[in-house]
């Protein structure tokens, strides 16, 4: 069962492809480059990266548990080595650094080879810390977590072209984000009626343009 994919997404070069899962993991595969032998034969995709993105969580004021099922992911476009992705479950958006390493730093002149910290007292020399070749290693690793702004469950997630905000949509309710600001959002659409009771349509997807950062679009049920 947390095998099953719930949501898939290219980058924006079409390099990689993120998926995510029932189970909460987030699994990059990277595609291989042409062979000379075979030049117009696209690469095949391997396994780049693979990082639990969301846990079970337990809403104690509602008695309800949340699912760690990832329901979108989001690639922002790259800006250096590094790439960044946002991947949400039912109410929390998290953003997420994707790095490749090949190189360690040897030589601290504070510390030994096992990252002990030395006595000052022994330290009789300076030295220059280098960098030497490894074996590759991609790390994940959280940069901002956006959570407790949604009553109901996140059904999309959208990058705004200006690249220093996002929206994400649920139910009944877009908030619109920025990127460096995780406390707070804004209410951009509200169609909860007065009474539930007379509710007749819920939110189903929204999506900003993809140049014009004063524009988007949201569906309905109906």
């Amino acid at each position: 069962e947390a095998d099953i994919i719930s949501t898939v997404e290219f980058n924006h070069t079409g390099e990689l492809l993120a998926t995510g899962d029932k189970g909460g993991r987030v699994v990059i595969f990277q595609r291989e480059q042409e062979s000379k032998n075979q030049v117009h034969r696209r690469g095949e995709y391997n396994v780049y990266s693979t990082f639990q993105s969301h846990e079970p969580e337990f809403d104690y004021l509602k008695s309800l548990e949340i699912e760690e099922k990832i329901n979108k992911i989001r690639w922002l476009p790259q800006q250096n080595a590094a790439y960044f992705l946002l991947s949400t479950n039912d109410k929390t958006v998290k953003l997420w650094k994707v790095s490749e390493r090949d190189k360690r730093p040897e030589g601290y002149n504070l510390k030994d080879e096992e990252g002990r910290l030395r006595d000052p007292a022994t330290i009789t020399t300076l030295r220059v810390p280098v960098l030497r070749p490894m074996d590759l290693m991609v790390e994940a690793t959280p940069r901002r977590v956006f959570a407790n702004a949604h009553t109901y469950h996140i059904n999309s997630i959208s990058v705004n072209s200006d690249y220093e905000t996002y929206m994400s949509a649920d139910d009944l309710r877009i908030n619109l984000w920025n990127f460096e600001i995780t406390n707070q959002s804004f209410n951009i659409v509200d169609i909860k009626p007065a009474n539930m009771e007379e509710l007749t349509e819920v939110i189903t997807a929204a999506e900003f343009h993809p140049h014009h950062c004063n524009s988007f679009v949201y569906s309905s049920s109906k």
